[in-house]
Order: C-alpha cells, then sequence, then structure tokens
C-alpha cells in the first residue's frame, strides 16, 4: 500500500510540473495535456501491518490535480500579432505621383522665338543683327602727330543677350596731319560689349577688344614707314533705338598699338614704342 500512495506522488508532482510549464510557456495553447496517471494495480497484495509505522496519508482519490488551463499572456500576444498583421494588410497601397512627360518639360525651358523676343526687348533682343556705320574724328597723340582729322568705318554687332554684344568693324582713320602730309590708321578689330539698361529706347555700353592695325604716312617725301601692328582698345558708348529696324549712337574709343621706335618720319618724328589713338563718331546702324 505504500508502494502505490508513492507512485500517486509521483504522478501528482509530474502532473502539477507539467501544469506550472503549461501557465509559463508562450505555446502553451497549443500544448497537449499531459498523460494520465496509469491506474492503480488492483491484483497488487497489500502489505502487512505495522503497528508500529506512523497513520498513513489519505488515499489519492482525495488528492486532487489542478486541470491545465492555457497561458492568458500567449493568447495576448497571439491575437496582438493577428491584429497588427491584419492592420498591415488593411492598409491601403501607396499611390505614386504622376511624372510629368519629358516632352512638356523640354517644352518649358524651350528659348522663345525670335519675332517674340523682339517684341519684349526691341533691338536689344538676344539674335538682332546690327550693320552699322560710324563717321566723326580721330587723332593720334604725340608732339608730332600734327592735327587730328576726320575718321569713317563700317561695323558689324551681334546680341548675344539684351545684356551682352559681339561687335566687329573695320575703319579708316587719318589720325595726324600737317598741310597734305597725313598719317593714317586702318583698324581691323573686334570687342565684347557689355550693355546696361537705362530704358526700353537708350542704353550705354562698354567694349573691351582689340585688333590688328595697318599703319601708313603719305606725301611725306620717300619715307613712307608703312607697317602692321597689333594692340587693344576700350570703347564706351551710348545707343538709342529710332524704330523697330534703325540705331544711331555716339561712342569714344581709346587704343594703344604697338609701333617701331627709333624708325625716323621726316614730317612726324621718331616713333616710340607704342601709340595711343583716339576717335570719337557718330554711329547708326539697321537692325535685322
Amino acid at each position: 500500500m505504500i508502494q502505490i500512495v508513492a507512485k500517486l506522488r509521483r504522478v501528482a508532482a509530474f502532473t502539477a510540473v507539467l501544469a506550472s510549464l503549461t501557465v509559463l510557456s508562450p505555446g502553451a495553447s497549443n500544448a497537449q495535456s499531459p498523460p494520465p496517471a496509469p491506474p492503480a494495480d488492483s491484483t497488487a497484495k497489500p502489505a502487512a501491518a505495522d503497528t508500529t509505522a506512523k497513520p498513513s496519508p489519505p488515499p489519492a482519490s482525495s488528492v486532487s490535480t489542478p486541470p491545465a488551463t492555457p497561458a492568458p499572456a500567449a493568447t495576448s500576444t497571439s491575437s496582438g500579432k493577428s491584429a497588427k498583421s491584419s492592420s498591415k494588410s488593411s492598409k491601403a497601397p501607396k499611390v505614386s505621383k504622376p511624372k510629368a512627360p519629358k516632352a512638356a518639360a523640354a517644352a518649358a525651358v524651350a528659348p522663345k522665338p525670335y519675332e517674340q523676343r523682339r517684341k519684349e526687348d526691341g533691338v536689344y533682343a538676344k539674335g538682332a543683327n546690327w550693320l552699322g556705320l560710324r563717321f566723326g574724328y580721330a587723332n593720334r597723340t604725340g608732339e608730332t602727330s600734327g592735327d587730328g582729322f576726320i575718321g569713317y568705318g563700317m561695323s558689324y554687332t551681334r546680341m548675344l543677350s539684351n545684356h551682352y554684344a559681339f561687335a566687329a568693324g573695320i575703319n579708316h582713320d587719318i589720325v595726324g596731319h600737317f598741310a597734305d602730309q597725313i598719317d593714317v590708321s586702318v583698324p581691323f578689330t573686334g570687342e565684347f560689349q557689355r550693355v546696361f539698361k537705362m530704358g526700353s529706347e537708350m542704353r550705354p555700353y562698354i567694349g573691351l577688344g582689340g585688333g590688328y592695325y595697318f599703319r601708313k604716312y603719305y606725301r611725306t617725301g620717300t619715307e613712307y614707314n608703312t607697317t602692321t601692328a597689333g594692340g587693344g582698345h576700350v570703347s564706351i558708348g551710348l545707343t538709342s533705338q529710332l524704330d523697330d529696324k534703325h540705331v544711331v549712337g555716339f561712342e569714344t574709343r581709346v587704343a594703344w598699338v604697338s609701333s617701331r621706335p627709333g624708325i625716323t618720319n621726316p614730317t612726324f618724328g621718331t616713333s616710340t614704342s607704342t601709340e595711343t589713338i583716339w576717335t570719337a563718331k557718330l554711329t547708326w546702324a539697321l537692325v535685322y
């Protein structure tokens, strides 16, 4: 009888341990219940009674085994996970923003046609061409340069924008004379101009450039001292728009031209290393 009671105690303790593990385990809801305790052997003979032993404990039938219950934490965890997964699945998919077509973007940055630029900026519009004439005064500095005389020429101007332009020209300037003996300068020059906006019809500009100068003396005996030299110049001018196709203005230019030092002319004296030539001319241009 004592052996049977001991076996039942071991089974009850094993069942209590399994129940506690079931409560603590997150997957206890899916765990199976422990196998039932084996039945008592009815054929076993009772042991001899021991009159000196202590009273026996109550029979095993009076010991109650707590039933296995599912862990509430596992249930709440699984339900939380399922709620999150359902909320994620219920979210609406992201809608991509429609992209502007490349053709529309290219049209937005396309340059304005020349006719529209002419309406907005007049003769100073980008792409405008000026074919001009100029006439005025020319002179060369120096003690033996003589008096200055007339200068004239023609020019071509291309408006790179309404603030910048490129100009090229050829001139014929009499930069000094004594009676019928003259000192001639024929420059072939180009320059970049910065145009400043003062109004819709009148704009000043400043130019920086250079070129080659054909230099020659006339009617000064047998010594003509013909030469070609290079030099740079600075121009300051003002233009005014008469109408959509005509421009008038005024320009002053100062040039520093290389010379041949040591060459002496009977009329105009000995040349220096650099000659300074300046002009002041009225301008007119046809715009197309």
